[in-house]
């Protein structure tokens, strides 16, 4: 999991600087509502997540996703509904 960054006590994440396997992952799952900007003094971040939904999203999605985390018992379909239980939580308007 990666480190917050701080700006003016909003604490998130850039997307571009995540694993490359990461930024796949949240920009397909994620919904755009949470991709923030943040404009600093010398840029504009347009790829931006809110530390929290990060966080939310890595424990109860990617790490679920993610091949060394897989149980090669449980079967499909229920990876599937998990997988879809989760992304409601983290996105209501799905």
């Amino acid at each position: 999991m990666e480190q917050a960054r701080t700006y003016k006590g909003i604490e998130f994440i850039r997307i571009s600087e995540l694993p490359q396997d990461q930024q796949e992952q949240i920009r397909n799952i994620v919904s755009t509502d949470l991709v923030i900007k943040i404009k600093t003094d010398s840029e504009l971040m347009s790829d931006c997540i809110v530390y929290n939904d990060y966080v939310k999203w890595y424990s109860s999605i990617y790490t679920k996703m993610s091949p060394a985390a897989e149980d090669p018992v449980q079967s499909k379909p229920a990876r599937a509904k998990l997988l879809t239980r989760l992304k409601h939580r983290l996105l209501p308007d799905t």
